[in-house]
């Protein structure tokens, strides 16, 4: 497992389970504390849940039963900073310094997700791609989206994605290259989270701006168990998937579409 490849050290403990016990059937939460000299086996699933957080002393046991090189242990630990922060500024320090240490190629996509993200018309113009056939017309596809952005806008998103190699002229026209760029995953948040909000400004707009037949919103509030919680979000990657899929086996696209998912708590977990 590429450590470099998480910012998340919860995230990179539940993959490292996961893998571990795919080949080595006896690996267990027992074991792995054994390795690392501690006590308790339910703490590394506290921490993978977010039950508890690691604290500075155990970085380093949990470094070598993690089979840690130097670089790497440096690396888990500026994770263990950054996922812990709380404060904006605090939490982008750290990262500048993890992506200081990211091999070259991974320091290129950091890059590029960090512009991709920046504005929410990036993202959209590179879709309308697949729709319209743009040459230097920038006026028809500044037009084209909802809602509009200027014609300079236009141009300057076209030039950005061409810098990122993201598109490329196919028989004179920009077209989409197939260079997959996610937002979810291990892409940090510090690069979605201002594009997510403007997606979902976007989304309380088009309640507004589209009839019901164009658009689909609805609410609902439920209390639920911790299971309860997780197998919902669960159903949620799982719908996101099949959209995707859906999306790739498509013809004869005719418009740009934004697909929302939202589900958070609305209080407190009551202790048991």
């Amino acid at each position: 497992m590429n450590i470099f490849g998480y910012y998340n050290y919860r995230k990179f403990l539940q993959d490292f389970y996961e893998y571990r016990k795919s080949v080595h059937r006896h690996f267990s939460y027992r074991a792995f504390a054994q390795k690392a000299g501690y006590t308790s086996s339910g703490l590394y699933l506290d921490l993978v849940k977010g039950r508890k957080n690691i604290t500075d002393q155990l970085v380093p046991k949990f470094a070598k039963a993690l089979g840690l090189a130097e670089k790497e242990t440096t690396y888990f630990h500026l994770m263990v900073d950054f996922t812990h922060a709380t404060m904006p500024d605090s939490k982008q320090e750290i990262f500048e310094r993890m992506a200081d240490m990211l091999p070259r190629s991974m320091k290129t996509l950091t890059r590029i997700q960090r512009e991709y993200f920046s504005k929410w018309y990036y993202v959209a113009v590179r879709e309308s791609l697949g729709v319209l056939n743009i040459t230097d017309n920038y006026q028809d596809l500044a037009l084209f989206l909802a809602p509009r952005i200027s014609v300079p806008q236009a141009k300057q998103a076209i030039q950005l994605l061409a810098d990122l190699e993201l598109i490329e002229k196919q028989d004179g026209f920009w077209r989409s290259r197939n260079n997959t760029i996610s937002s979810g995953g291990e892409v940090d948040p510090l690069m979605v989270h201002q594009f997510q909000r403007e997606m979902i400004e976007l989304g309380k707009q088009a309640i507004g701006h589209f009839s019901r037949e164009r658009r689909n919103i609805s609410c609902t509030t439920m209390s639920v168990s911790p299971m309860g919680l997780e197998r919902i979000i669960h159903k949620i990657d799982i719908f996101r998937r099949e959209v995707i899929e859906i999306v790739r086996s498509d013809e004869g696209e005719r418009l740009v579409c934004q697909l929302n998912v939202q589900f958070f708590p609305l209080s407190k977990e009551k202790e048991q």
